[in-house]
């Protein structure tokens, strides 16, 4: 007999987990398919060495309604999962050649605070663009950005420009600056001018408030963000709700008949596609996954993801592990080329975060670094590299003669890192396609950023399913 479910939900990360989790709550059958060999998507650490390598940020979490956003935590505690975790140190910011030591994002009560703490950056980075009225000028800006209520901030502000905001408020090229250089940090760009004119003013500003507005904290799972959280999650919505949870399940296909979705057919190798019955599908894959599920594109799908296509950029990410011959600061930095505004370098001593995960007397440091298709075109990922541990160099002297191994580098070029960017973003509710469904980071509506963020699309789609305003 055709087994059949009410839902099918795509990705098992946290988009996926939360999504599937809250419906199983609300007594619909469904089930959740995983395409690598466990839950928890790009969330998964990787053991060699005696290393457990957790290549991902801290967990953001927003601390509004009720101290647990609109994400992953309050869908922990509704589910019942069994989660620890600790806060992270506050994030570093490093100068490019500036001979300066760090500067530490602080958490700020007021406004006041908050637009000081912008001025004082921007003497660090650029004092030559500090002038007479900045205070006065900047102040409203700030002030609108922290107080906005937080669910409308993310709905109206997420595809609109840092340019288009800003210009709207002010002509100021010292504001400019301030904004370019500080939301290409908070919207994962990287790139100045890309962020100038691409970065989603709404996702950046939500980690403004997290960072700086002392509106949310950055967090580190224990032991890690797969082990310590999405499985807890999953245990906890397979245990407690029934929901059903398949691993190594390649989707190969949307199945869609009169406009409707009625479930998904699964590779298997040697063998016809297995067909799983649905009334509804979820996707909460990445964006690029879409491109490759479905035999006739949904016309709202293709209009969206034509406009990023023409602007690429891409993530270098590399793991490094030392000797304990130097000392590394354990909170996660970010490092500026203060001439551009561009946030070329990120990472995170893991040893210091982390350290059961790392060998006694050993260090380990993960980083990344944004880059335009420019730039992987002029230096290739070996020239990257080389300027990443140029600038860990500047940062920890000592570094290079430290190191004991490099994995090879990971980065590839995508279309013009569209999650992040102002570009228009994948209705959760299909227009064209009854009973398909998307959740997952490059959506719209998104409560948050990051790890939170993703999660709360995930919840949101539950809501609409469910036919709620709350869970």
């Amino acid at each position: 007999m055709e087994k059949s479910y009410e839902n099918i939900v795509v990705g098992a990360g946290f988009a996926g987990l939360v999504c599937s989790g809250y419906l199983a709550r609300g007594g619909q059958k469904t089930l959740l398919l995983e395409k690598g060999p466990v839950i928890g998507g790009r969330a998964a650490a990787h053991s060699f060495n005696g290393y457990n390598v957790v290549m991902h940020l801290p967990l953001v979490m927003t601390t509004l309604n009720n101290g647990g956003g609109y994400g992953w935590a309050n869908a922990a505690k509704d589910f019942g999962a069994n989660i620890r975790y600790h806060t992270s140190r506050e994030p570093r910011l490093y100068f490019k050649g500036s001979k300066k030591a760090f500067i530490t994002i602080p958490k700020c009560l007021t406004t006041d605070a908050a637009t000081n703490w912008m001025i004082e950056f921007l003497d660090a980075a650029r004092p030559d663009l500090v002038k007479d009225g900045l205070y006065k000028e900047l102040f409203p800006m700030v002030d609108e950005i922290l107080t906005k209520d937080f669910k409308q901030m993310c709905e109206e502000w997420d595809e609109i420009s840092v340019k288009e905001w800003v210009e709207a408020r002010s002509s100021n090229p010292s504001i400019k600056y301030l904004f370019t250089s500080l939301w290409a940090g908070c919207v994962w760009t990287g790139d100045a001018e890309f962020t100038w004119e691409r970065g989603s003013m709404g996702k950046g500003s939500v980690m403004f408030r997290i960072w700086i507005g002392g509106q949310g904290l950055m967090s580190v799972a224990i032991p890690d963000v797969h082990k310590g959280i999405c499985e807890p999650i999953a245990n906890a919505i397979t245990n407690n709700f029934g929901c059903e949870i398949r691993t190594s399940q390649d989707v190969s296909e949307v199945l869609i008949e009169n406009g409707k979705t009625t479930g998904v057919a699964i590779k298997r190798e040697g063998k016809p596609d297995e067909i799983i019955k649905a009334n509804r599908v979820i996707l909460a894959t990445t964006w690029l996954d879409y491109l490759n599920l479905f035999k006739t594109m949904p016309d709202s799908v293709a209009q969206t993801l034509r406009m990023p296509l023409n602007q690429k950029m891409g993530g270098v990410f590399l793991i490094t592990g030392l000797n304990d011959s130097i000392t590394l600061d354990g909170a996660f930095f970010m490092a500026y080329d203060p001439q551009t505004g561009s946030s070329i370098q990120g990472g995170c001593a893991q040893n210091i975060e982390q350290p059961w995960n790392v060998p006694a007397g050993k260090q380990l440091v993960w980083s990344y670094s944004i880059r335009t298709e420019k730039d992987f075109n002029r230096l290739g990922l070996d020239g990257i590299v080389a300027e990443m541990n140029e600038n860990f160099e500047e940062i920890y002297p000592g570094f290079k003669k430290a190191i004991e191994f490099q994995t090879p580098p990971k980065g590839a070029v995508h279309p013009s890192h569209y999650e992040f960017s102002s570009l228009p973003k994948i209705r959760q509710k299909s227009p064209d396609v009854e009973g398909l469904y998307f959740c997952g980071e490059a959506t719209w509506p998104m409560y948050g950023q990051i790890t939170d963020g993703t999660s709360s699309t995930g919840a949101n789609v539950a809501k609409m399913i469910l036919g709620v305003n709350s869970l």
